[in-house]
């Protein structure tokens, strides 16, 4: 990764700063002579200015208060120069543009123009004056003399364990085994009928992982089970909505009680055996409204809970202390196991005594150890002296005292010797709530969109910045929570401890402040922070909250929660980024935000809401002015796209809700990258055939379902014949991603043509169109794509030689096949080298596959996911699927059987069905987990492809998991 691409906060604004300056000197603005020498008397200052701000970023942790202060000092300033400049250039561009127009017109467009000059020379004048203030602080300070600190650190990409996954490994035996029997005893069974055991212990220590491990050991005992994790601050609506989810039972509908959802719970639960982990409990209160769920029913039901505090374990467990579970740190065996497991082979000879003092110092934490053997490994080379010196900024009395402080100075330790760069891109991180799950796409864009990725060339700005995310994860500050087939980090969330600590930082390096009350929300804007993460999460009784603030300096602005926060946008002056979460919005809410016109430096924009209570949004008929907007997300219900919208010069992103019809002229976004949601029907011919223009765009997602589209079958089909058209000529271009988010269960059956139009290489790594064309067979035209490695395809029949040819693609990893008509010959999986040598993740969906795997097929599936009817299971028996123990490395196996009907004997056939697959995947060595489930269509929430006698196809409509392309 070019480390020049990324820049911290300071210098970055800096650089920016002295960039305008330079082109306030250029030709355009020759004519205001006298301003370019009060503008070249600014660029000399700034720019001494910034070669000390190089120096002191080398320095962070030794600055003294009076440098720090003075730092501070010089980000302001920036921030200010760099807003008086772009209010003056975009003035005078306005003036500048308006032609056409009458002489009285014209006088009065001089006056104006005047009237800005004249405005901006004051201003000028204003911040030599402050720069002079700063530069003689600098000279008395003698800041000039400070020397450079560490060099930049490099992260290994050796490092090849998660921290999670480490610690599963280690150490969990004994106390796994310890928490068994307390929850299995048999002496206390008559005293507690509903056995509550508390893991009690420091964060860090291990209690998710353990009461994981458990849960996982004994759950399949149970008639339901159900993981849950708990936020400081817990919605308490909100994760009883959640634990119905998990136990699969009907939500309680026009409901805003907690008690009415208790009571469906209890009901649900009344004459079932039900064990139910819940993670992380803060406050007794949250425990005595969860318990109400739960029905003491004495069917040997369990419940674990974890928390720090010891208060709320006794709470939990009725003050019998005896099931309480205390966690203890990891031995010296089992810490010096996950130490060097995390720092990777080395010659332990001259490193042994010094590693053996870090891991005293460490006591048995895992997080800490883990966070200081990625620290370690990430060292360019491994001396003694650099371990000595990670040993010596160690706490001492870890093992003693494991306070929430010694835990931050062992995760300070880490954060200290991150790059300056990387440190800025972590503590953006703190805008987010506690256990908020972060898309790897968002975050990565919304760093290009803060300036924090500079200028590059040769790579996108998008693809330094992933790098700079994964970078954070090697070194264990951020956790991934879904990882594709591809090794790449989908979503990722952030240890509390290390939320806690990013935002400490963030606030003392007045990169971003948090609030979480209007009375915080008023100190943090009297502070000048520019950047302002709202998380206003007040009950629902409250109603909306209303604010008149004055926000003209703030540049970044998040909101969370689920209040109903009103704010004025004209207030945003200077916002650069705007990222809203209305999860306090209500169906049929109605919000304007047609004043977002007039922020013309806008560079990102995102408003999401969730499914079921999506507002509406009302947008200008005009945006033109945002002419740097390079994102735009918006997930939820709109009016109407602005009609200049494809006239953004610099838009690269731009996702829009499913039917909606984009204005004519799409032909015109050349810079566009990424388009989500396009639908095919909803558009005009002139957009389909101008899509083919899009020679930059990377990612497309269509759809083509919109039922209020009245379109016969053939327009229909002439439309999709168009969209080929325009999609082939993107694939011989830049084109790497194509997906259909379309929701129809009936694929038009239709014949496509090769999209392959020259003979240039195909760069195409995702294609997945399983449920919007239907292929008569696998086309040809597919092993032309070598790139591939992921497949989503829908086809009317398949033979041998099509398995043969997909066997064939070098870099598959993930493959979808939905055949509508069961073989007529069973399909055989062969053996071999070249054939699905990399596969990890198979699903079919059909009425009966017919499929046998042969020894050496397919040595990497890890996932097999089957979709059949139980008809077609009862016609083939056991040789439904066979050669499952074939595939050494299987790990999960989930089959969806699929029955008609409500009477006893449909549901008797599909349990048949279920019993005979189950004795066919249990016979494989390796023991995966297996998950057979009869899935009655008639309740189904998706419609499934109408069943044919033989020739049918079926999918629960699993919701995917994509992993969105970083450009």
């Amino acid at each position: 990764m070019a480390a020049e691409a990324l820049v911290s906060v300071s210098t970055g604004v800096m650089n920016s700063v002295l960039e305008k300056l330079a082109t306030l000197m250029g030709e355009e603005y020759t004519k205001h002579k006298s301003m370019q020498r009060e503008v070249a008397f600014l660029k000399d200052d700034l720019s001494s200015i910034d070669v000390v701000l190089k120096k002191l970023e080398n320095m962070e942790e030794e600055l003294d208060p009076q440098t720090r202060e003075w730092k501070n000092q010089v980000m302001e300033m920036a921030f200010h120069i760099e807003d008086c400049i772009d209010d003056f250039m975009h003035e005078s561009g306005e003036h500048s543009n308006r032609g056409g127009v009458a002489f009285v017109g014209k006088i009065a467009q001089y006056i104006n123009a005047l009237r800005t000059r004249h405005q901006f020379a004051n201003q000028i004048q204003q911040l030599k004056t402050f720069v002079k203030d700063v530069s003689e602080r600098r000279k008395r300070y003698k800041l000039d003399e400070c020397a450079s600190g560490s060099s930049y650190v490099a992260v290994d990409p050796r490092v090849p364990a998660l921290y999670t996954e480490a610690a599963n490994l280690v150490g969990m035996e004994g106390p796994k085994g310890d928490l068994i029997k307390l929850l299995t005893s048999e002496e206390a069974a008559p005293v507690q009928p509903l056995r509550v055991v508390s893991i009690v212990g420091f964060g860090g220590l291990g209690k998710t992982t353990l009461a994981n491990q458990v849960y996982h050991e004994l759950g399949g005992q149970y008639d339901c089970r159900v993981f849950v994790s708990i936020s400081q601050r817990p919605d308490m609506m909100k994760l009883l909505r959640r634990m119905i989810t998990k136990l699969k039972m009907p939500e309680p509908t026009h409901t805003d009680e907690a008690q009415d959802l208790i009571d469906s719970i209890r009901e649900y639960l009344r004459e079932k055996r039900y064990f139910f982990i819940i993670d992380d409990i803060w406050d007794e209160s949250v425990w005595e409204i969860i318990r109400c769920a739960f029905p003491d029913n004495k069917r040997g039901c369990k419940v674990i809970t974890t928390t720090r505090i010891e208060t709320v374990a006794n709470a939990t467990c009725n003050y019998r202390r005896e099931f309480i579970y205390k966690m203890s740190p990891l031995d010296d065996q089992n810490s010096r196991k996950l130490f060097f497991s995390r720092v990777g082979q080395i010659d332990l000879q001259p490193l042994d005594e010094i590693s053996n003092e870090i891991l005293q110092k460490c006591g048995g934490l895992p997080l800490a150890i883990v966070s200081i053997a990625s620290l370690l490994a990430s060292q360019p080379t491994r001396s003694v002296s650099q371990w000595k010196h990670v040993c010596n900024s160690l706490s001492s009395n870890l093992r003693t005292d494991p306070t929430l402080e010694g835990m931050r100075q062992v995760l300070n330790l880490s954060y200290n010797n991150l790059p300056h760069r990387l440190k800025t891109c972590l503590l953006y991180i703190a805008m987010y709530p506690e256990d908020y799950i972060i898309r790897k796409t968002d975050l990565v864009r919304l760093w290009v969109a803060e300036g924090f990725i500079g200028k590059i060339h040769g790579q996108y700005a998008n693809k330094v910045a992933g790098s700079c995310f994964n970078e954070l994860v090697n070194r264990s500050m951020i956790q991934p929570t879904t990882i594709g087939f591809d090794g790449e980090v989908i979503r990722c969330k952030v240890h509390d401890m290390i939320l806690d600590l990013i935002r400490l930082k963030s606030e003392e390096e007045k990169i971003l402040g948090v609030v979480d009350d209007l009375e915080g929300m008023t100190a943090a804007l009297r502070s000048k922070i520019r950047r302002l993460s709202l998380q206003l999460d007040y009950g629902a009784n409250e109603g909306t909250i209303e604010a008149r603030l004055s926000m003209p300096h703030i540049r970044s602005l998040a909101l969370f929660g689920k209040s109903r926060f009103k704010f004025s946008i004209y207030e945003l002056k200077s916002i650069r980024v705007l990222n809203v979460d209305c999860q306090g919005a209500r169906m049929g809410d109605r919000i304007d935000i047609t004043p977002i016109c007039k922020l013309f430096h806008l560079r990102y924009l995102s408003i999401s809401s969730p499914k079921k209570q999506r507002p509406t949004l009302i947008l200008p008929t005009l945006i033109g002015d945002l002419k740097h907007l390079e994102t735009l997300k918006l997930d939820t219900n709109i009016t109407a796209m602005p009609s200049d919208i494809v006239d953004l010069p610099c838009l690269l992103h731009l996702h829009v809700p499913m039917g909606i019809r984009l204005p004519d002229g799409i032909r015109r976004m050349k810079a566009l990258r990424t388009l989500h949601n396009f639908d095919v029907h909803m558009n005009s011919v002139d957009n389909l055939t101008g899509l083919s223009e899009l020679t930059n765009l990377r990612s497309l997602d269509f759809c083509c379902d919109c039922d209020d589209v009245e379109h016969t079958t053939s327009q229909r089909g002439t439309f999709l014949n168009i969209f080929w058209s325009s999609v082939a000529k993107l694939l011989s271009c830049n084109l790497r991603y194509l997906w259909s988010g379309s929701n129809i269960f009936s694929p038009p059956f239709v014949e496509l043509s090769s999209p392959s139009t020259s003979n240039s290489e195909s760069n195409l790594e995702e294609l997945h169109v399983a449920a919007t064309w239907m292929f008569p067979r696998v086309p040809t035209w597919i092993s032309q794509h070598q790139k591939l490695w992921k497949l989503g395809i829908c086809v009317e029949k398949i033979m041998q030689e099509d398995f043969d040819l997909l066997a064939g693609l070098p870099d598959l990893l993930h493959l979808w096949l939905w055949i509508r008509k069961s073989p007529k010959k069973r399909i055989i999986i062969h053996g071999g080298a070249m054939t699905f040598k990399l596969l990890k993740y198979l699903r079919i969906t059909c009425f009966a596959p017919c499929l046998t795997f042969m020894a050496g097929a397919m040595s990497e599936l890890q996932t097999l996911e089957l979709d059949i009817h139980e008809d077609g299971v009862e016609r083939h028996g056991p040789s439904t699927i066979q050669g499952v123990e074939h595939l050494p490395r299987l790990r999960q196996v989930d089959v969806y059987i699929h029955f008609e009907g409500a009477d006893t004997e449909s549901q008797k056939r599909a349990a048949d069905a279920e019993a005979i697959l189950k004795n066919v995947i249990s016979v494989y060595p390796g023991h995966p987990s297996i998950n057979i489930m009869p899935k009655d269509n008639r309740n189904s929430l998706c419609k499934i492809l109408e069943l044919l006698s033989d020739s049918s196809d079926v999918d629960e409509g699993v919701e995917r998991q994509r992993n969105d392309p970083v450009d």
